[in-house]
């Protein structure tokens, strides 16, 4: 050990200052890891709190419908306490509502710019950002987009992912008939269907050419017949465009349709070409002289290709046609989603 002298005579040793700095050093660490380790205290407690929440706004919105009563119809979002979940209108099904069945007309008030005032005010309180995409399992469709874009969240700190799965209807609401998978079956043995469309039910015959002698739509070895009613009023017809929609697969498949009603039978087979077709000209010449009037959809679908056979006949509102991206059928149908709900703190 060295002794040394400063210009004042104290003495004092390497060893002791050697120790002194080496104090200095544990303490410092010791500081450190007790910091680092109420960071990562303070950052679970906040992550589960997060997540938390962000579970209870996913149950909300995929469970409930939301106050008032069918909301989405509203122009004025101020008194709305969200919830995305379809309404059920039948007053004899005592369930109000369809758990993970989510609306896309509310979907879309979402994205069209009521996300911050429904969930990042009412649902959130203001201190949680997210956004919500819903990823169809369909590849035909787009996903949807809504709240903050990914890229201003990746850099952010304990950003908590909640995914569910739920039904989404799409278009789905603006079906007046159709022909899906399935449909496809024991129609050779039904006479009668009891068809639910818009909500209302028409108990109508399944071909109006039943007793028609010689052209009564009967099954052969190579076609099945599937005919289908359903009601227009004048007024629904001013109102919307009226569209048969085919899938893709059942074009140019000798397949084909007929389009009459109640009181004039038609057995001109129009084959499927295209997939999609307007009917508003023949419609109208209907509702010339008519107030409301049954039609009746035939398909004669080749057996060779009833798996690739799909249509659905849909009345779209004139002011809503130009939202619609594309005439494909898929958009028409309820569809299976991944619904995911991504949040962090401000």
């Amino acid at each position: 050990m060295k002794i040394f002298k400063d210009s004042k005579g104290i003495t004092f040793s390497t060893d002791i200052i050697i120790t002194f700095f080496f104090l200095i050093l544990v303490f410092g660490i010791i500081a450190n890891i007790i910091n680092s380790s109420n960071d990562r205290l303070v950052n679970s407690l906040e992550t589960a709190e997060i997540e938390r929440l962000t579970n209870e706004v996913v149950d909300i919105l995929i469970n409930s419908p939301g106050t008032p009563k069918n909301w989405e119809k509203l122009y004025d979002f101020g008194i709305v306490n969200p919830g995305l979940s379809i309404e059920n209108n039948d007053e004899n099904n005592l369930n109000k509502f369809y758990p993970n069945r989510i609306s896309f007309k509310k979907i879309q008030i979402l994205k069209n710019g009521e996300y911050e005032n429904l969930i990042t005010e009412k649902l959130f309180k203001n201190k949680i950002k997210s956004s919500i995409t819903v990823y169809p399992i369909n590849t035909n469709l787009n996903p949807i987009m809504i709240g903050i874009e990914s890229k201003n969240f990746e850099n952010s700190s304990n950003v908590i992912s909640v995914n569910r799965t739920v039904k989404c209807d799409f278009y789905s609401y603006l079906a007046i008939s159709s022909i899906l998978i399935k449909d496809k079956i024991n129609f050779e043995s039904d006479l009668y269907s009891n068809q639910n469309y818009n909500n209302q039910k028409y108990y109508t015959p399944l071909c109006n050419h039943e007793n028609i002698d010689k052209n009564n739509h009967s099954n052969s070895e190579k076609y099945l017949w599937i005919c289908k009613g359903f009601k227009i009023s004048k007024k629904e017809f001013e109102e919307k465009n009226y569209y048969i929609i085919f899938k893709e697969s059942a074009l140019n498949k000798d397949n084909y349709w007929i389009l009459d009603n109640i009181k004039d039978h038609s057995n001109y087979e129009n084959q499927i070409s295209s997939e999609y077709v307007n009917l508003n000209n023949y419609l109208s010449k209907i509702f010339q002289n008519e107030s409301s009037m049954i039609f009746y959809m035939h398909s004669k679908i080749n057996k060779n290709s009833l798996e690739d056979y799909e249509h659905v006949l849909v009345g779209i509102p004139k002011e809503e046609e130009k939202y619609i991206e594309k005439f494909k059928i898929d958009y028409f149908k309820e569809q299976e989603c991944h619904f995911i709900m991504r949040s962090w703190y401000f």
